[in-house]
């Protein structure tokens, strides 16, 4: 699957001469169960063509499949009726294989091709949109797994000198600009006496950064290589384990040891947890109201920025409900506070970086804003509290999440200001901030952001908006924007997230299927996009999943928002745990009128009907306080507001929030699974 695609069975290859049927079995092949549903197949092979001539049109690639499978006699293909089929236990994929040396620390693979992940089914992403979409996601995806896996082997005490050396040039060959493997790789030269070597592998490195990104090496590369100059060669480095916090920033190549990227298997190893992040609200004091946007604004992306680097947790402070994951404990909190005030045509931050423990401040920074160097300001910010926590990043990683190019200013400020009257949740502003979207969109079509926020407008209008009810144009219209976004930026998570939504929202949710797991993959790190992925799993009827993901948000060394609890609260009842839904409800603040209407049925279904009478009431009487419909807000268009609001897919899990819904005594005759 890398490079030019190939079947072989020993010595003899399989022709099959259709690209489709060629792509279709390297989709299934990456699939995590190596079967999917005909109608899953049809949106990502077909996406432009109407459904009869697509369900033809993969009935006669499933018959060339099997039609050279049967000529060599060979198993492994199925196809029915509802699905289509490939048996992992049939094949050996060089993808998955990759991945797997990778983790056990052999890179022979990986050092044979410059950016081998760009070269995932290259010859055959460009056969449908919804599939190139998804492949370029999948090799963003495939990299920061290699990525990772190779890291933990790079940071690793034990792994002796030569792997680590191997290791190194493999994540060079990765990522040119991957520093930590540069400098890994210059003592390993070193050390066997070719100083030229080391010296040739950071001119390599310097040529890169300068004609690509026009930055120098960090202050520990550029410490090696003047030791290596003077002829001071270099000790090996402390393990990860002896590493208690943040090294001095004078520290040199000698005592580089660093945090670890510690995930939820790591913990339970017995490894350090991540260093915590904290982002405190930044003080407005002296800022004009109608500038506020633009601080909040800011905030907020250098928080969806931060979110994306797995080397540490983040979280917002002041906007938990107090109840803290036991199961954790974090390695250190840091908090950033800001303050911001006005200055000549720019905002003015003083952002400065805190251990709580000692209350030191290890880092501080002015930063001058504005919408013209908004990007190069959080890459400055993120790049100095890296180096203020010792912790590795990559330019060209910093650079993919950071970077963007925005051609028109004027939209992007525009997206800004649409963003902050999005999220203020206002029914009376909603049109507003639709229209700062579409604004953007006109100004700046190449935006992909535009079109994702606006999706996420038309999908969580009804949510937001007690009275108002699912609309087929506006799932269309979200739909659409959520595809545009998508092609713009495959690699964006928020991108196939509200892809993966709108498509549930459209009533296709084995298409959600594809998209919820890659923008899960894309951004793992990040709690908002676990939960909000899990939900729609679990709406979709994927439990299991839905409950791992789910758990291991909790198992965050992050305290979840009461918005975000909401969430448990409909993933719990989706997936039968009622007593897990009436808890998470119970952590919730009256954020969300839908919250009591859930404990209500959730209640009935364990057999407490009185406290689901209870609960039914109150979940009225919020859905009336904040009821912007039309028609009047009885009790039976309040429950059919909630029971028509989520994309539930199986009818069956629809009838038990129906049922638990009037067995508390909600008025449901006549209501029916996806009517709306």
């Amino acid at each position: 699957m890398i490079g030019t695609f190939t079947l072989r069975f020993g010595h003899q290859m399989l022709k099959i001469p259709s690209r489709k049927a060629r792509a279709l079995i390297g989709f299934l092949a990456l699939s995590d169960s190596g079967e999917e549903s005909r109608d899953r197949i049809v949106g990502m092979f077909w996406s432009e063509s109407d459904q009869v001539k697509a369900r033809a049109s993969l009935r006669q690639v499933t018959r060339e499949i099997r039609k050279a499978f049967d000529a060599m006699n060979l198993s492994g293909f199925h196809s029915n009726k509802q699905t289509v089929a490939l048996d992992p236990e049939s094949i050996r994929v060089d993808v998955i294989e990759i991945q797997r040396q990778a983790q056990a620390g052999r890179t022979d693979r990986l050092l044979q091709r410059h950016r081998l992940t760009d070269r995932l089914l290259s010859d055959l992403d460009w056969i449908d949109p919804a599939f190139h979409v998804w492949v370029l996601a999948k090799r963003q995806s495939l990299c920061n797994q290699l990525t990772s896996q190779m890291e933990d082997t790079l940071r690793n005490a034990t792994s002796p000198s030569k792997l680590k050396e191997q290791v190194a040039r493999a994540l060079i060959n990765l990522d040119p600009t991957h520093e930590e493997a540069v400098r890994e790789l210059m003592k390993a030269r070193a050390l066997a006496g070719d100083i030229g070597g080391a010296l040739g592998a950071y001119k390599d490195l310097w040529t890169i950064l300068d004609e690509e990104y026009e930055v120098e090496p960090s202050e520990p590369t550029q410490n090696l290589v003047a030791a290596l100059k003077l002829g001071q060669f270099p000790g090996e480095p402390r393990s990860s384990s002896e590493v208690t916090g943040p090294a001095p920033a004078e520290a040199s190549f000698e005592s580089e040891g660093q945090p670890p990227r510690s995930t939820l298997t790591e913990v339970k190893r017995g490894m350090p947890p991540k260093l915590l992040i904290s982002v405190a609200g930044f003080d407005t004091l002296g800022i004009r109201a109608e500038l506020q946007y633009l601080v909040q604004g800011f905030r907020r992306e250098l928080i969806a920025c931060l979110v994306r680097f797995r080397e540490w947790a983040v979280r917002e402070t002041g906007k938990s409900n107090g109840q803290r994951p036991p199961k954790v404990a974090v390695k250190a909190e840091y908090v950033i506070d800001g303050s911001a005030m006005e200055g000549p045509g720019s905002l003015r931050f003083v952002l400065m970086l805190r251990e709580t423990s000692t209350d030191e401040y290890l880092w501080s920074e002015n930063v001058d804003v504005s919408v013209e160097n908004w990007f190069q300001a959080q890459q400055i910010i993120v790049r100095r509290i890296a180096t203020a926590l010792n912790v590795h990043v990559s330019v060209g990683r910093m650079s993919g999440i950071i970077d963007r190019s925005v051609s028109d200013l004027k939209a992007f400020d525009a997206w800004l200001l649409g963003q902050a009257t999005f999220l203020s949740f206002d029914p009376q502003r909603w049109n507003k901030a639709a229209e700062h979207f579409l604004q953007v969109i006109e100004d700046m079509p190449g935006f992909a952001p535009a079109y994702s926020s606006l999706a996420q407008l038309y999908n969580s209008q009804h949510i937001v908006m007690p009275g108002v009810f699912r609309d087929a144009a506006r799932t269309e219209k979200a739909l659409t924007c959520a595809r545009e976004a998508a092609r713009l930026d495959p690699v964006d998570s928020r991108s196939q997230l509200c892809l993966g939504w709108s498509h549930a929202m459209a009533k296709q949710h084995e298409q959600a299927m594809i998209y919820i797991p890659l923008a899960y993959e894309l951004n793992d790190n990040d709690p908002w996009t676990m939960v909000s992925a899990a939900n729609c799993l679990a709406f979709c009827g994927q439990y299991d999943r839905a409950q791992e993901i789910a758990a291991r948000a909790l198992e965050l060394p992050l305290a979840p928002s009461n918005l975000q609890w909401s969430y448990h609260v409909a993933i719990r009842f989706m997936c039968g745990d009622y007593q897990g839904c009436v808890d998470a409800a119970d952590s919730v603040a009256d954020v969300n009128p839908n919250v009591p209407g859930y404990k209500a049925a959730a209640l009935y279904h364990q057999g407490r009907k009185k406290e689901a009478s209870e609960e039914l009431e109150r979940f009225y009487g919020l859905a009336r306080d904040r009821w912007t419909g039309e028609a009047p807000a009885t009790e039976k268009s309040i429950s059919r507001w909630f029971l028509t609001m989520f994309p539930i897919a199986k009818p069956d899990d629809w009838s038990r929030l129906r049922d638990g819904l009037a067995g508390a005594g909600a008025p449901t005759e006549g209501l029916h699974h996806n009517e709306w």
